[in-house]
């Protein structure tokens, strides 16, 4: 029995030693309380979805033994919102606490958020130039080119509604040299305030700038003359050229200036062309003068096939008469003029056209009345002469005394 009562005494005093173990610790390390305020991070959603408003920060409580709470810092805690079932327009979501410490959270405020939640598009947009300050003196600055002349901005519809201006600023303070640049683009709303949220992103966010800096000298814009060598094909024309740019700044003394009224381009062939070009040429500057800008154009030319114009006199027919009318008309014929291409003109006659008045509807007695001509689809009128014929109509007289008097009728 003696063993027995030895176990026994043993773990009693393990027992109590435990005990002790807790209450001193209680005593040295007791529990406590502590509040932290967590970063809110944003997760899983869609590439074709953005948040434009949301909390940015949550509260917790914790509690647990001070010597493990006193070393707890933001690190040890994540705060999440799983944006994975969010739609477009308000979302209320739960907040989400990940315990890296295992202690006690007794509280989280707030315990869910309000993000609003809209759809990604894309707007493209022309990037200006805003010139600042002023060039050394004796120096002039003269108009910028950008590339991309263009760029994307990408975000919230919502946003890009309000989206007006794509801008690069430009500091000319002193400068007496052509400035080459790689600037940072810059939005900004219709009431020209400067949009520099993280919401939006602008593809590509930098762009080549140049700008030319020239010594002050004479200066002359002149008109671009393209100059053209040979003949489109038998049967074609030039009907239109666009030329881009339509004139350019030369520079030079002021008695080369005077001589010089346009610049030629090299000369562009035209022989046997059956159909528009656009080519880009070389000018051809004189001796004596320079190019403010590039030294090329743009040059299109419309080509078409040839049209001619072709004569023909018609009989003036009745179209909807009543048979109980007698109806004359004066005069008897019309001339046209009509205009169309030659090969298709040539094998058109009298039989292809119909000029005619419409009497419908009307009752005996006189009208000026508007001359209409039937032509066919590939041919255009040009003219038509008298535009208005006089017509009278009058009730046919019931007799048979002669047949003279029923031929007269119509």
């Amino acid at each position: 029995m003696e063993w027995r009562d030895n176990i026994i005494y043993k773990v009693v005093a393990v027992l109590f030693a435990v005990l002790l173990w807790l209450y001193v610790s209680a005593e040295d390390n007791p529990p406590i309380e502590k509040t932290l305020t967590l970063d809110i991070v944003y997760e899983n959603l869609s590439e074709e979805l953005a948040v434009i408003r949301k909390d940015t920060e949550v509260s917790i409580k914790v509690r647990g033994d001070s010597a493990v709470v006193n070393n707890l810092g933001n690190k040890d805690f994540k705060a999440s919102v799983d944006l994975s079932r969010a739609q477009i327009g308000e979302n209320s979501l739960p907040v989400k606490i990940s315990n890296l410490m295992g202690v006690e959270i007794i509280d989280i405020y707030p315990r869910e958020v309000e993000v609003s939640i809209d759809r990604v598009a894309e707007k493209q947009i022309p990037v200006e130039v805003a010139l600042l300050g002023q060039t050394a003196h004796g120096f002039s600055s003269f108009k910028a080119t950008v590339k991309p002349s263009q760029v994307v901005v990408r975000g919230p519809e919502t946003i890009l509604k309000g989206i007006h201006e794509a801008r690069v600023d430009v500091n000319l303070s002193n400068a007496e040299a052509n400035l080459d640049l790689d600037l940072p683009v810059k939005i900004f709303d219709q009431k020209g305030n400067w949009y520099g949220s993280d919401l939006i992103s602008v593809i590509p966010s930098t762009v080549e700038v140049f700008v030319p800096i020239v010594e002050d000298t004479p200066s002359k814009t002149v008109p671009v003359k393209p100059v053209f060598k040979g003949e489109p094909a038998a049967g074609y024309h030039i009907s239109r050229i666009i030329i881009e740019p339509e004139t350019v700044k030369i520079l030079g003394s002021y008695d080369r200036l005077n001589l010089i009224d346009q610049m030629e381009t090299n000369p562009i062939s035209l022989s046997g062309l059956t159909e528009s070009i656009t080519r880009e040429v070389n000018l051809s500057v004189p001796s004596g003068v320079s190019l403010l800008y590039g030294n090329k154009v743009k040059v299109v030319v419309q080509i078409e096939k040839s049209t001619v114009v072709k004569e023909m006199e018609l009989p003036i027919v009745i179209k909807d008469g009543s048979s109980k009318h007698k109806i004359t008309v004066v005069p008897l014929t019309a001339k046209i003029k009509l205009e169309g291409q030659k090969d298709i003109l040539e094998n058109l006659t009298k039989d292809n056209f119909q000029a005619f008045v419409s009497v419908s509807g009307l009752e005996p007695g006189v009208y000026e009345i508007n001359v209409q001509v039937d032509a066919p689809n590939n041919v255009q009128i040009l003219e038509t002469n008298p535009v208005k014929v006089k017509v009278e109509i009058k009730e046919k007289q019931e007799s048979t005394e002669t047949s003279s008097d029923e031929g007269n009728n119509n």
